[in-house]
């Protein structure tokens, strides 16, 4: 397996997965078994001079931290290989050619990333509220939404998945508190496909609760996931998580109740949804949905502690990386089609602080180059990047 590796005081690129967007959290005590044949990276720490640029040879994926300013905050996948860097500005970065296409000024310090037809769609926590910005290809603002205005009286609250972007950039899908709504961004007519305060639900499920949607099938459908209750009530029962979808039209709601699995977010791929489990209930497995068919399925990890320090899919959804922490990270990067374990990685670094919180860890397909971040939202820290091939 080639490896590159790096660390730099003023950092660099990556990213989003959907989950990219996220800011580091504190991670739980994971450890975890790691195989034979498993090849270790020792970072090396800083001496404030490194800042080279790196390249994956004999691959499409290049990492020049020469072209950011600033230290890494946030990063998100652009599509097509490309990636939002946010550092001192906001850069959209090609790996394949090592070059920045468009810069602007980073509207958000936290944010979500979607592609659209000629453009992308940004949503994060503003001062108030949740704010969507639509940009076109050369990052030039041609729209912002203050949502919880726009939806007067409700409110999203849920930083991965609450706004949702179709492809064609013709509407969005906010999911918030009281209801599921469809915003047509060419009329400015607002619809409510799901209503909290009216029972919505089927006959056997209420919906209390929703915290995220993307666009399926087309754009004829909109998934989403949240937490539900029985009908008729069961003495004793707890909310529990849900996942479902709805027409655009509103009609065909669907509502699914997973099996002893209770759902932490949504990170949204150009093919697949992931829904990766709570932390403390990760067992090893990860669901996930067809955005072309709407079928459910489960891919099982190698170990059961596996998802418990993050899950990571890759860009177009063909990959799933997850990571354990145990004094260093371990990189585990699946198949999701065959289910197939398609490389392991061991990152090493003499500073603890680095595997003190969950990492950032993007997946470029076509590259099959992996790219881990660590250290980006320590302030007293330099961030390191480490990238590794996988697959053949």
């Amino acid at each position: 397996m080639k490896k590159t590796f790096c660390m730099t005081l003023a950092l660099i690129f990556t990213l989003a997965l959907s989950a990219c967007g996220k800011t580091d959290s504190p991670a739980p005590a994971v450890s975890g078994d790691v195989p034979s044949d498993t090849s270790v990276v020792a970072v090396p720490p800083s001496d404030g001079q490194q800042n080279q640029p790196i390249s994956q040879a004999g691959t499409s994926c290049t990492f020049d931290p020469a072209l950011f300013g600033g230290k890494l905050q946030n990063c998100a996948y652009a599509g097509n290989g490309t990636l939002f860097v946010l550092a001192d500005k906001l850069y959209l970065y090609d790996t394949g050619t090592s070059s920045v296409l468009a810069t602007a000024e980073a509207p958000l310090r936290d944010f979500e990333a979607q592609a659209i037809d000629g453009g992308y769609v940004l949503s994060g926590m503003g001062d108030s509220g949740m704010m969507a910005y639509i940009y076109d290809s050369s990052l030039s603002l041609n729209k912002e939404i203050a949502v919880n205005e726009l939806l007067q009286g409700d409110f999203v609250v849920s930083e991965t998945g609450g706004v949702a972007a179709s492809t064609d950039g013709k509407k969005l899908a906010f999911a918030a508190m009281g209801g599921l709504y469809l915003y047509d961004l060419e009329s400015g007519s607002l619809t409510t496909l799901l209503n909290m305060a009216q029972n919505a639900g089927t006959a056997s499920i209420s919906i209390s609760m929703l915290n995220g949607a993307a666009f399926a099938q087309d754009n004829s459908q909109i998934v989403f996931y949240g937490s539900g209750n029985s009908i008729p009530e069961v003495d004793g029962e707890e909310d529990f998580s849900i996942h479902g979808s709805i027409a655009v039209d509103g009609s065909g709601l669907k509502l699914t109740k997973p099996s002893d699995y209770e759902i932490e977010e949504m990170q949204s791929s150009v093919s697949r949804l992931f829904f990766p489990q709570t932390f403390t209930q990760a067992n090893g497995t990860l669901l996930w949905i067809d955005r072309a068919t709407g079928s459910a399925n489960t891919l099982s990890f190698s170990a059961s502690v596996e998802g418990k320090d993050g899950v990571y899919g890759s860009e177009q959804g063909n990959y799933v990386a997850t990571a354990v922490l145990d004094g260093s990270l371990t990189v585990r990067v699946y198949d999701v089609a065959s289910g197939a374990l398609v490389a392991t990685e061991v990152i090493e670094n003499s500073d603890p602080t680095y595997f003190y919180r969950i990492p950032r860890i993007y997946l470029l397909d076509e590259a099959k180059t992996a790219v881990v971040v660590l250290g980006g939202s320590i302030d007293e820290v330099d961030t390191l990047v480490s990238t590794f091939e996988f697959g053949e």
